[in-house]
């Protein structure tokens, strides 16, 4: 099996412009305000989308789209829209979707392809992942003039929700063993790999269950048998800034999770209002803090999803 090969961590983009800090201040902002961006996630209409291919929004971009203010949160690029004759409405504004480009060099500091790169990994040699923040623009459909689009609104009833979270649970690969304590615990042991739960009744809801577990079923997707995340294997303390990513990613993959099934986050999870300080100062240090929470949260939840 071939091993994967990972970004060193370097980046780049003009100097004159830092995506990082612009979405990271956007979020800032937002969080200022009392409202966490990845838990609006949803619409009647479904999550946001690029309307021509049918691609969901993951990751950042998840959070970013999901957050526009607009009521069907479809988008096209502009030649999408030029390629169906339609045109863009006078003052139409762009919106950012944040993507990566990586550059891959041997030793040598040669430029190499990732077939490349991959094959040196594998035997041994030192290969460097450089990884380029880009960006490119699309449009709300609310901007766009000329074309009839079809959309409908995508509402499930509440026992299909329930029936939705239920399959998640069941069908997740390596899930840990879910235990019941009649007590107000809800926690993953990374030592026992054991997912511990207040039983379903002593919830208000059946979706405040689920959200909860969904919580718990994110951490554990960092043990050293699933995701290998250090921040589970080597738990810190509270209030650290690993504590806060790990936090982070459990909440903001617990809301990917939820808005796949229409479940509203936003009304259940109020106890990590505790983490937001913390939050909002590691963001306020680091502006690619956002963007590494989002990309494990998203590998998480396509982890519990087998995809």
């Amino acid at each position: 099996m071939k091993k994967e090969l990972e970004s060193t961590g370097s980046s780049a983009i003009s100097k004159n412009f830092d995506l990082y800090q612009e979405v990271t201040n956007k979020i800032i902002s937002m969080l200022e305000k009392g409202v966490a961006p990845w838990r609006r996630t949803w619409s009647t209409y479904g999550l946001a989308k690029n309307y021509a291919t049918g691609h969901v929004y993951t990751g950042i971009n998840f959070i970013l789209m999901n957050n526009t203010e607009h009521h069907v949160p479809y988008f096209m690029t502009y030649n999408q829209v030029k390629a169906l004759d339609g045109k863009l409405k006078k003052g139409a504004k762009a919106q950012k979707v944040i993507f990566f480009n990586l550059i891959y060099k041997d030793q040598n500091n040669r430029v190499v392809n990732k077939d490349e790169a991959t094959h040196l990994y594998n035997i041994g040699e030192e290969v460097k992942v450089l990884k380029f923040i880009k960006y490119y623009n699309v449009f709300n459909i609310s901007d766009v003039e000329g074309i009839d689009f079809e959309i409908s609104e995508i509402q499930l009833k509440p026992n299909e929700k329930i029936g939705k979270c239920e399959s998640i649970v069941e069908l997740m690969p390596k899930c840990p063993l879910i235990q019941h304590e009649k007590n107000n615990s809800a926690f993953y042991s990374p030592i026992l790999d054991i997912v511990n739960m207040p039983k379903m009744e002593q919830f208000e809801t059946s979706e405040e269950y689920y959200a909860t577990l969904f919580h718990e079923l994110v951490h554990s997707t960092g043990h050293a048998t699933r995701l290998a995340r250090e921040e589970v294997m080597n738990p810190h303390a509270f209030g650290s800034k690993a504590y806060s990513k790990e936090e982070l990613v459990a909440e903001m993959g617990a809301s990917f999770l939820c808005s796949s099934v229409q479940i509203d986050f936003d009304k259940i999870i109020e106890n990590n209002v505790a983490y937001l300080a913390g939050w909002l100062k590691v963001l306020k240090e680091d502006s690619k803090f956002i963007f590494k929470v989002a990309s494990e949260a998203q590998k998480g939840v396509d982890f519990i999803l087998n995809l």
